[in-house]
């Protein structure tokens, strides 16, 4: 799974977007890969109360799907149709083209606009998404969600990152969400059932649930236990980054490198200045040395004046002395 340097930056995003093997450290994959192990796990409990689930199949709108890698982990949900849609056409490619399935359906455009049909879906999932859109919290409850609406969105965050239209994400932001429950996860990617103002959370998760189901609390035992890759994906953790550090090393000799150039270019433009004052010095001592020269030449030219008219003096008092 990879891309070219253009695009991935474009998907990137600044870091806004995740690119399992490629971006971000395991720390990061971990916390977004636990984002969805949460939602297929509530998903799962509900289909085993009602396992009519699969006979009829169920819809999911994964709301900024990025590159896919999350909808892509609920893909195998038994009975499953899902939509990821995502405003970057190069993370939706990315997404077609390494995380696709007979189940998923990825849609690049404006989630606004495409709420707007009207479109309606059995659960909406999101994750660090919604603060990216003007009221984005709010704009998920125009979905019509029939069962659960599950947003996992950054904690009591500042107004620091550029990217984010909505701050300070708290509990009373989501006023607005009916039979809500509160979830908490960690930097860890381990999710609580409470938090604490020593050890905020990273992500604060709302589910707001249709009134039929059993709340989400009562489904499994919390904290859930954070996403573990297996095997291979260890692997390619570990190989990721393993080019983290390389990149790292390499960016700390550029670095160096560039300090040392500075230094140079330092001591040469210090050089330069030295031999320009040299050269303006030596140009002043011309310059005198000059107007030294023209005086010299001007006492010549009257000395050499007054010796001829001396001259002349004397021939004339000899011519004189002669005519006598």
């Amino acid at each position: 799974m990879s891309t070219n340097s253009q695009t991935l930056d474009a998907i990137y995003n600044d870091g806004e977007r995740l690119v399992p093997g490629q971006t971000h450290d395991r720390d990061e994959v971990v916390r977004h890969k636990s984002s969805y192990q949460l939602f297929r796990a509530i998903i799962e409990c509900d289909i085993l109360r009602d396992p009519s689930m699969l006979v009829s199949g169920f819809t999911i709108l994964d709301i900024g799907c990025g590159t896919g890698h999350g909808t892509f982990m609920l893909s195998d949900i038994l009975g499953a149709k899902i939509t990821g849609i995502d405003p970057s056409i190069e993370s939706i490619q990315y997404a077609k083209d390494n995380y696709g399935a007979k189940s998923i359906q990825y849609v690049n455009g404006d989630a606004e606009s495409y709420v707007r049909e009207s479109r309606s879906f059995d659960y909406v999932v999101s994750r660090h998404a919604l603060e990216h859109v003007v009221d984005g919290l709010n704009f998920a409850l125009k979905v019509n969600c029939r069962r659960r609406l599950m947003v996992n969105v950054p904690f009591n965050e500042g107004d620091g990152n550029v990217h984010h239209l909505v701050h300070w994400i708290k509990e009373e932001q989501f006023e607005a969400y009916p039979n809500k429950e509160f979830f908490y996860e960690g930097l860890d990617g381990v999710t609580a059932l409470t938090r604490t103002e020593e050890n905020p959370p990273n992500s604060i998760v709302c589910v707001s649930s249709a009134l039929a189901l059993k709340p989400v609390r009562e489904l499994f035992e919390f904290p859930v236990a954070a996403w573990k890759p297996e095997f291979l994906q260890n692997l390619g953790i570990e190989a990721l980054e393993s080019q983290i550090q390389q990149r790292e090393r390499y960016l700390i000799e550029k670095e160096t490198q560039l300090d040392t150039h500075h230094s140079n270019l330092r001591d040469l433009e210090n050089d330069v200045r030295r031999r320009e004052a040299w050269v303006a010095e030596k140009e002043a001592q011309l310059a005198t040395h000059e107007a030294n020269l023209k005086g010299i030449q001007t006492d010549l030219v009257r000395r050499e004046e007054i010796i001829a008219k001396s001259r002349i003096a004397r021939l004339a008092l000899k011519v004189g002395s002669f005519v006598k």
